[in-house]
Parts: structure tokens; sequence; C-alpha cells
């Protein structure tokens, strides 16, 4: 496979799925090739010789499966990867696929995440997504042994290492060169590796740098400092040496994931596409607005609505609602606070407690936005009616604006709910600062049977790993 621009060939006769696989392959500079069938795929193929074919494997005609068969068994093309897409991968699929031919596969609804990986792990112009040099590693330790221990497991790898002995270096260097990954020990002169995590998470500019936390294997303190401070792996001494590489491996993995995807995002201004591709483009333009409207009276919600509005298919999906209704409710989710254009801003960016009034004022934006959203005769504008209205009742019935409880509360408006508190509790506020995910969690699992549906936040919690992913993807 070559550096540079390459062809991809996409074999799907489901349109939103191939506009998500186009968008993510088309920013990356890549020249993409379609197909709807197995018959015009195969003429594709040994016409242009694609370097690498995405393939459904529930085509009409030809399957993918047959297709996969054909190209593995002529020379010419039988070394090109081919990654099966599939709408239900059960138990013992992967084996038929890899019989088949197939060297991957992904299945649906996949997320862009997925695409990336497989984009990667193919080395589909790596190294222009990396930035065209060798990651970058920063080793602060003021032990000269443990410094040339650590370039010696690297540097053969092509790692390019920066060595300093304190604290202060280590800041100082971190500000200059942005490495790729920082590995800190935690006892440090002049300032220690706790503090340099912290300052390092606290920058936006450095924020995204991976952090690895060097420490002894019975300091559980620091290791509980280092996490509160943004630390993302720990090291034990003596150190390890595979260890160290695969940790290294997985969070410079994490990070061009990250990058990759927050550049699609600022791109695509922050599109909800890749989960709305079953509504109208019209639909589509109104209530990206609508949401935006939001985020111009108040300029502190940064991705608020984005992160909702993805909980919300978790959730959703979890629950065995079916894809189009669950991308229906999760659009019209990231519309819960469009009453707040109603509110007025003197409130809304209020850097303290508001008063009994000003909160008052504040409670009607849920009548606000349901009386926006009402009456339209769109399914997606009344489902988000519902939610603006009732995403702050409560369980114990002590919510509003109606004082619904229970199951009396639409289940759009219970899934919005915890989707909003806890992506609420993760943020920033003028009064407060945010909080870690772990105390999020706990405080949902707190909030269980009172302000949330318990049975929703059981679903919530077994999906948790999703959700920290967008967490994190997705942050401000």
């Amino acid at each position: 496979m070559r550096e540079g621009i390459i062809k991809i060939l996409v074999v799907e006769d489901e349109p939103k799925s191939v506009k998500l696989i186009r968008e993510i392959i088309e920013m990356r500079a890549h020249t993409i090739m379609e197909a709807n069938n197995g018959v015009s795929a195969l003429r594709l193929i040994n016409e242009h010789i694609p370097d690498l074919i995405f393939v459904d494997i529930n085509l009409p005609g030809m399957d993918g499966l047959t297709l996969t068969k054909l190209i593995k068994a002529n020379p010419k093309i039988n070394n090109i990867p081919v990654v099966a897409v599939t709408a239900s991968a059960m138990k013992g699929d992967k084996q038929r696929f890899l019989q088949a031919g197939c060297d991957e596969y992904i299945s649906k609804p996949f997320h862009v995440k997925d695409i990336i990986d497989i984009l990667n792990k193919y080395d589909v112009d790596a190294k222009k997504a990396q930035g065209q040099h060798n990651p970058i590693v920063l080793v602060a330790d003021d032990r000269i042994e443990n410094l040339k221990l650590i370039e010696a497991i690297l540097l053969p790898l092509g790692y390019n290492i920066i060595t300093v002995n304190n604290g202060k270096q280590a800041i100082d260097k971190i500000k200059t060169i942005e490495p790729d990954i920082a590995l800190i020990n935690v006892l440090m002169p002049e300032v220690d590796g706790i503090e340099v995590c912290r300052l390092i998470k606290a920058d936006k500019q450095t924020s995204t740098i991976p952090v690895i936390i060097i420490t002894a294997l019975d300091d559980t303190e620091s290791k509980i400092m280092a996490l509160s401070a943004g630390a993302d792996e720990f090291l034990t001494k003596p150190i390890d040496r595979s260890e160290l590489i695969l940790r290294i491996k997985n969070l410079l993995k994490i990070k061009q994931h990250v990058d990759s995807l927050n550049k699609i995002i600022n791109e695509k201004t922050r599109s909800l596409q890749s989960t709305i591709e079953t509504l109208k483009q019209s639909q589509i333009e109104t209530i990206y607005k609508l949401s935006k409207a939001v985020e111009y009276m108040d300029q502190n919600i940064g991705n608020h609505n984005e992160r909702v509005s993805r909980y919300v298919m978790i959730i959703t999906n979890a629950l065995g609602i079916s894809r189009d209704e669950a991308e229906t409710i999760s659009v019209a989710s990231c519309m819960h606070d469009i009453g707040k254009i109603g509110v007025p801003q003197s409130i809304l960016l209020k850097p303290d407690s508001l008063t009994t009034n000003e909160f008052k004022q504040v409670k009607e934006h849920t009548t606000i936005g349901a009386n926006i959203l009402s009456s339209a005769g769109s399914k997606i504008l009344d489902l988000a009616a519902e939610i603006a209205l009732t995403h702050h009742e409560r369980w114990d019935g002590n919510g509003y604006p109606r004082g619904l409880a229970g199951n009396l509360i639409p289940i759009t408006g219970r899934i919005t709910a915890i989707a909003d508190v806890f992506d609420a509790l993760t943020m920033k506020k003028t009064y407060r600062p945010a909080f870690s995910v772990e105390n999020a969690i706990e405080a949902i699992n707190a909030e269980s049977g009172k302000h949330l549906d318990p049975e929703l936040v059981d679903v919530f919690l077994n999906r948790i790993k999703d959700i920290i992913e967008v967490t994190y993807l997705f942050k401000d």
C-alpha cells in the first residue's frame, strides 16, 4: 500500500453508511469509489485496483462474502485488504468472514473511531496523520540511570527522546516542544511529578498530551493524586520493557484518534450528521441552527449539546430501540435547552448563586422550549418538544415544570435527564470546578431512584466505557 492519496472502494447499498465512511475518507484527502452491488464492485476493482475495500455482507444479488472470495481468488487483486461490514455480528461470524478471506470486520452501527482504526491499521496515510515525525517522548526523572534505561528501550524503536532531570525543566520543555507523550517521575526536585501533570492538563495547549506517571510499586497515595491531576497511565518501578512499550503505543494511538476526530469535528462545525442520516437535510440544518442558538446565548456551554446527544444515542442503542428511532431521539435531545433563548443572558451567565426569582426564570426554559418546538408537524421536532419539557422532571416527582414522577415522565425525557446531569457534572461551571468522571459516576449512582430512573441508570452504567469515550473525544 503506497503512502499519500489512496483509493478506497466502499461496496454498500445503505446510503447513510456510505455517507459516513465517505466523509471520514475525504477528510483524509483520499479518493473514494462506490458500488452498491457485487457485480459493479468487481468491475471497479479490476479497472481501478483500489488500495482498501469496505464490503457490506448483505448486498443485493451477490453477497459480500461471495464477492470477497472472488477477490481473494484472483492473483491480480488478492493482496487488497478487505474489511467486512455487517449489521449484526453473531457468534461465529468472525470465523466465517476470515475463512472467506476478509482481513477485518466491523459491526453496524459503527462509530467514526471504527473507520479510523481500520485506516490506521493498514497504514492509510498514518505518517501524515502523525505530523510527519517520529513520536517525541519527554522523560522527566532526577535519576540518570532511569533516563538511560528508558532511552535504551525506546531509541531503537524510532522514538525521539527528550530527557530532563527536574520538574521545572519538564514544564519548560513541554511548552516549547509539545511532545507527543510525557513520562514523569513522581519524586523530583523543584516541582514534583504530580504538579507537572496538573500543569500539563490545565493548559489548553498541552492538555491532550498523554502523561504516564512513574511511581514506586506501593505508592498508592501518589497514584490517587496523579489521577486527580489528570494522569493517563502509570508505570511502576522497576520499569518493565514490554509494559513501557505497550503503554506508550496505546496512548499514542488514542491521542492520534482524538486528534483526528477533533479535526473532523472542527471542520464539520461539530456536525451531527453521523447520527442523523435518516433525516432530510433541511431538517438537519434547522435542528442544528436551533441548537446553535443556545450556544450563542450561553458561551460556556461548549460541546454540551453534542455530548448529550451522543450519550442519548448510547443509552437508546443499549435499550434495543431501533436504529432509526434511536437516531431520531438522539438528534432531538440536542435541543433540550433551546428554551434558554427566552432566559435573560444576565441570569444564564451569572457567576454566583441565583435568587429564587432568577431560578424561577431559568426553570421556564422547559416550557419555552416546548412551545417553540411543538405543533410543527414533524416527528423529530415533536420529540424535541417532549424532551425540552420533561428533561428536568425527577423520578421522585420533585422536578419541574409539572412535577411528574416515575414512568409518567416520557422515556425520552428520562434518558436525556441522565445524559444532561452527567455532562453538567463533568463540565466546569462559573461557580464550581468540573467533577472528575469517577465522581460524576458516583453522583449518578446516588441519584438513582431519586432524580433519575434507576433502570436507566443501570443501563447508563453498563455502557460507561462508551460514555467515557465520548466525554474525552468531545471535551471542550
